[in-house]
């Protein structure tokens, strides 16, 4: 442990440090990357891509305490789905029983390291050090999965945990993956989630995220995509103290696509941050991103958005979007869009707004009959419902859609 010592740690730092050498037994990996954490610890401000997300300040203080409360696990909003449910409980997997449907291996595996690109990022570093266990799924070649993949994150205590999924989709695989983050602690929960997708593969990915105010969150999903692979992802998330999903999707052959669409609905002092870097590494691939972000009190929406294009992927064709609504004063909406093109035939664009209700608008609404607060409602339903009538599963899409009128009924 002398050669991983934190410098003058914070609380928490020295309770990881307790975690690490407390474990039975280490692997090399396992020991570098938390070399690497101690070396970067939780980034701040100052570090580029995490300005508007400071772990270093809402960590500063965090104080592990008490154990997991031992309570009955609702049922999940997606249960009338029939979907396959995983269920990871404080960093504890909890497989579904019975068997498997054909075409489906699952099961719980060793932890993994992380992907090249992800060796300097320090809580992915944290992620490798401190997880126990991973879970392990493939679906076989050809297979189409007609109940969905639920993995739910369930965070009880108010200490904290860690979590790896590991998925492989294989040639002309169909699936659909939904995943929440859910408890109403006060705890620290990381998730790093490898996925590929292999050549011809489809998979649809859903992300709710409805965590208690006081949580802190930050998971990571880093997508290897194949030849004519998609993704189609939507996520939406209600913020917490600290909430951060970060997306990397990598295109390694041609005819690759993805559609990364992403909603924050914020109170309080909620605090949600969607952070997501696009690799075009080969040509003739497709990318559409959509993010929008509504925040009241003093929520704070965070995007920021990377499109990278290697000098082999001619003939991309990426697009991305943000925008915002500020419903009062004291809340903020911060955007970063970003292109970085080494190719010379490629079609790329990115844009952001930022702004309140339109008056004439609500003057509109309300010369109507509506009163203030359901036209109000009625605009922000609108703003968001571009990115949920995007979802093409009709049972998804109305729980997003109920989720959107829960918030705005608050």
């Amino acid at each position: 442990m002398s050669e991983t010592a934190l410098h003058n740690p914070t609380p928490f730092e020295k309770a990881l440090e307790a975690a690490f050498a407390a474990r039975s037994k280490t692997n090399e990996c396992q020991a570098a990357a938390f070399d690497r954490f101690t070396k970067r610890r939780f980034p701040n401000r100052k570090v580029e891509g995490w300005k508007w997300s400071d772990f270093h300040v809402a960590l500063r203080n965090f104080q592990p305490a008490g154990k997991p409360q031992t309570a009955v696990i609702a049922p999940s909003a997606f249960a009338a789905l029939d979907p396959i449910e995983i269920r990871i409980v404080d960093g504890r997997i909890e497989m579904p029983g019975g068997d498997a449907p054909d075409g489906l291996r699952l099961g719980i595996m060793d932890t993994m390291a992380s992907i090249p690109e992800l060796d300097f990022h320090p809580i992915a570093a944290l992620n490798v050090a401190l997880a126990r266990k991973a879970v392990g799924l493939e679906v076989g070649e050809g297979v189409t999965l007609e109940r969905p993949i639920l993995v739910r994150h369930i965070n009880s205590g108010a200490g904290f945990s860690f979590g790896q999924s590991m998925m492989r989709f294989s040639e002309g695989a169909r699936a659909t993956l939904i995943e929440t983050y859910e408890g109403e602690s006060a705890g620290f929960y990381a998730h790093l989630f490898h996925k590929v997708l292999r050549d011809g593969a489809r998979v649809k990915r859903y992300v709710l995220d409805e965590t208690g105010a006081s949580a802190i969150t930050h998971a990571i999903c880093a997508t290897k995509i194949d030849g004519g692979a998609r993704l189609e992802q939507t996520s939406l998330s209600t913020g917490g103290r600290l909430a951060r999903h970060e997306t990397h999707a990598h295109f390694w052959a041609p005819q690759a696509s993805a559609s990364i669409d992403s909603v924050s609905l914020l109170s309080a002092d909620r605090h949600a941050d969607f952070t997501s870097n696009v690799r075009h590494l080969a040509e003739n691939c497709t990318v559409r991103q959509l993010h929008k972000g509504a925040a009241k009190d003093r929520g704070r929406n965070v995007f920021q958005g990377k499109f990278f294009v290697d000098r082999e992927a001619q003939k991309t064709d990426a697009k991305m979007t943000a925008n915002a609504l500020l419903l009062s004063d004291a809340a903020e909406a911060n955007h970063k869009p970003e292109l970085e093109i080494y190719a010379d035939d490629v079609e790329c664009a990115h844009g952001s707004t930022v702004g309140a209700l339109d008056e004439n608008a609500l003057f509109y609404l309300r010369q109507r009959g509506l009163d203030e607060a359901a036209a109000r409602a009625l605009l922000v339903e609108a703003f968001v419902g571009e990115v949920v009538e995007r979802i093409d599963d009709d049972q998804v899409r109305d729980i997003f859609a109920r989720k959107v009128k829960e918030w705005l009924d608050e």
